[in-house]
């Protein structure tokens, strides 16, 4: 018995050691500023006379061993956006969201994975049929397939205005199994 306890821990040590190095590799804040613009009815697109800074901001937060928060906030052209939080546990070498039936009664439901490929941060809601499970989320322009590089990524300095925000508050009490 004790034997076979000692085999279990064995096995699960190179899965903790590896959420924890993906953990610690995406665990941060990425923002990427840049110029937007709305255009005026009229004009034809890309015509834009309403130019303005818009910026992109990825919050990644460990929560527990294996469970990240997140909070996406996407800005695309005239306007349109794109917003999402929750808790995503490790599968693999990603980190996948999935939206429980109390946030989406009926299929199909949002699943997101967040991960790095070739030095940047990787975030998708397409599955293997490429179609976007999260579109619900984003408005007429917007997408959350979504690449960044890993340099913009930067330690959160404002750390218990995050984790005292409704998002992760109601995020981690999702989290938790009901009594």
């Amino acid at each position: 018995m004790r034997s076979s306890i000692v085999f279990a821990l064995a096995a699960a040590l190179p899965l903790i050691a590896g959420a924890q190095g993906l953990m610690s590799e995406v665990a941060g804040v990425y923002k990427h500023r840049f110029m937007s613009a709305t255009i005026t009815p009229g004009k034809a697109p890309m015509e834009a006379d309403e130019p303005y800074q818009a910026e992109d901001v990825i919050e990644i937060v460990p929560v527990d061993r294996e469970h990240v928060y997140f909070r996406i906030h996407l800005d695309f052209y005239n306007g349109h956006s794109c917003g999402l939080y929750g808790i995503a546990k490790q599968e693999g070498g990603r980190f996948v969201y999935r939206e429980s039936a109390d946030l989406s009664p009926a299929p199909p439901r949002c699943v997101l994975r967040l991960g790095v490929d070739k030095g940047q941060l990787s975030i998708t809601d397409r599955g293997e049929d490429d179609v976007s499970s999260c579109s619900q989320y984003c408005g007429a322009r917007g997408s959350l397939d979504y690449t960044i590089g890993m340099d913009k990524r930067r330690p959160i300095r404002y750390m218990e205005r995050l984790k005292a925000s409704r998002q992760y508050q109601e995020s981690v009490a999702r989290m938790r199994p009901k009594p």
